[in-house]
């Protein structure tokens, strides 16, 4: 699965290589074979566009296997643990970091890492990355022996999420100063297990073991080189999916990631021995939005209280066959300061109860005067349009929705579109209600970029400014109490309403050992294995 930010465009000039035929797989098929025999493992993941971190807005879990972050991020809470660096340290007043980065850790290139490598991998971070705002609080750095220390203009909670991030990793300090932004985008050599020896456009990478490579990762076993030297990556972007299949199935590829496989082929999967399906779902919030704007049908806001009521979202994530489960906060169980306090106040108040749901209808004088099993007002029937994405969960979700509004008596016509335009429309107040998506860890940034309509209630000064406060919080239980108050203040307008979060997975073969696979859906390799 991807990591990125839904409404950025993918960038990177890519250079030529040529893609070896390596035979990995000669030991026999998934179903059985001589697994000693098996010298590179072949993995099927979403297109790579490039080895520089700074460069890219969409990293794919399998890229990890060549750049480190900084700092590990803890799946149990979203603290951060030793990584490339270590003994990460904060002031009281949260505007000092120190960290130390430790002798004996070693590019691909040979050369060691540097505590200077981390400054000029910032510098160039805050110059050339998409996600340069998440630790533009950085306002010096300066190196101690091996320590760096980082002197903050405010401290920001969404800085320590970036720190694990994939997004901020280590270049040595001589490649930033002499090569080009262009070269560095397949160029760059970060600090990782592995590094990219061969690249052919479009079709996938090469990998190479670092022999230098040492970790301080407290969540893995083996803090040495990885024990499988060679791994190949066929990027699945543009393969069929019975075609990826066929290939898994034969034991020609090891484990499929990213979107390989959708539920009919795990089902077939699950039907056969030697195969393992893990979930491996990045945290994200599918929600939607209800245009409140004067003359559109969720004005009022009995309308707006009857669909939130009347969504059974056990139901709805059942006809998906485990492609979705039910979401009843923005900031998902998974989430950094995820509030359980604001999910049970939506569960009790906001969600669940359909014959309330009729009630408010009937209440605000909505009534079924024709028989014809909707419900109108002043001769007018109580109908809206709902945007939904042309891929994915939300067209199946949407028709079961549609049924459940049906239910209460309620009118909804669908209407499948591109994602950009779902956006689009909700962001120009041209929609009744719309599907929308966010896949952060990090609340901030979920709570910063979740109201598209620039005119729903609650979209205001008054709510940044309480966001930038909860960011500005340095104790964690303190912020996420914060944050739990944010979403239960925002419900109360009844115009956000939280869905379902989607559901990813992995699979690979019986012989695959040692896969750490984490709840934030973060994979290691370190203890990779045959």
């Amino acid at each position: 699965m991807k990591r990125r930010w839904i409404a950025m465009a993918l960038c990177g000039a890519m250079l030529a290589g040529v893609l070896s035929g390596c035979g990995g797989n000669d030991g026999g098929s998934a179903e059985g074979g001589d697994t000693a025999e098996r010298e590179v493992f072949v993995v099927s993941d979403d297109e790579w566009y490039g080895t520089d971190p700074y460069q890219q807005d969409a990293w794919t879990s399998v890229q990890s296997m060549i750049a480190d972050p900084l700092f590990t991020l803890n799946p149990d809470g979203g603290d951060l643990l030793d990584g490339l660096c270590t003994d990460l340290t904060i002031s009281e007043d949260g505007l000092t970091m120190t960290m130390t980065v430790p002798e004996g850790k070693y590019y691909a290139t040979g050369e060691q890492v540097e505590p200077e490598d981390v400054v000029a991998s910032i510098e160039w971070g805050q110059e050339v990355s998409p996600y340069a705002d998440g630790y533009s609080n950085i306002e010096s750095m300066e190196v101690d022996g091996r320590n760096v220390i980082f002197h903050l203009s405010t401290f920001r909670s969404d800085l320590l999420y970036y720190l694990g991030e994939c997004f901020m990793g280590v270049i040595d300090k001589d490649q930033l100063d002499s090569m080009t932004k262009d070269e560095l985008m397949w160029g760059a050599v970060p600090y990782g297990m592995y590094s990219v020896e061969e690249y052919e456009p479009g079709s996938g990478v090469t990998l190479v073991a670092n022999e230098g490579y040492k970790s301080d990762n407290p969540l893995v076993t083996n803090k040495g080189p990885a024990q499988i030297k060679r791994v190949e990556v066929k990027f699945n972007s543009n393969q069929e999916e019975f075609t990826i299949l066929e290939e898994y199935k034969a034991g020609d590829i090891d484990m499929v990631s990213g979107g390989g496989f959708g539920s009919d082929s795990r089902s077939q999967l699950e039907g056969l021995e030697g195969f393992q399906i893990v979930g491996k779902s990045y945290p994200n919030i599918e929600y939607f939005e209800l245009n409140t704007d004067e003359g559109s049908v969720f004005e009022d806001i009995a309308v707006r209280q009857a669909v939130a009521l009347a969504i059974d979202r056990d139901a709805l994530c059942a006809l998906t066959d485990g492609d979705a489960v039910p979401a009843y906060s923005m900031i998902y169980d998974s989430v950094k300061n995820f509030s359980q306090e604001a999910k049970d106040d939506f569960m009790a108040n906001y969600a669940n109860d359909p014959e309330r749901a009729k009630q408010i209808l009937a209440d605000a004088g909505y009534t079924d005067s024709d028989g014809d099993g909707y419900v109108e007002k002043d001769g007018a029937p109580l109908e809206f349009t709902f945007y939904t994405r042309s891929s994915g969960t939300s067209i199946t979700i949407a028709q079961g929705l549609q049924e459940q509004m049906k239910d209460i008596g309620i009118q909804m016509n669908i209407e499948s579109i591109d994602w950009n335009y779902v956006y689009e429309n909700i962001n120009n107040d041209a929609y009744d209600a719309g599907i929308e998506v966010l896949e952060w860890a990090e609340p901030i940034l979920v709570l910063n970029s979740c109201y598209y309509d620039q005119d729903a209630p609650g979209n205001d000064d008054a709510y940044y400014a309480a966001v930038e406060d909860a960011a500005s919080t340095v104790d964690s239980d303190e912020r996420t109490a914060k944050i739990g108050e944010i979403q239960m203040e925002m419900f109360k307008n009844w115009n956000i309403i939280p869905f379902y979060s989607d559901v990813s997975y992995i699979t690979y073969a019986d012989y695959v050992k040692g896969l750490v696979v984490q709840a934030d859906s973060s994979l290691y390799w370190n203890d990779l294995s045959f």
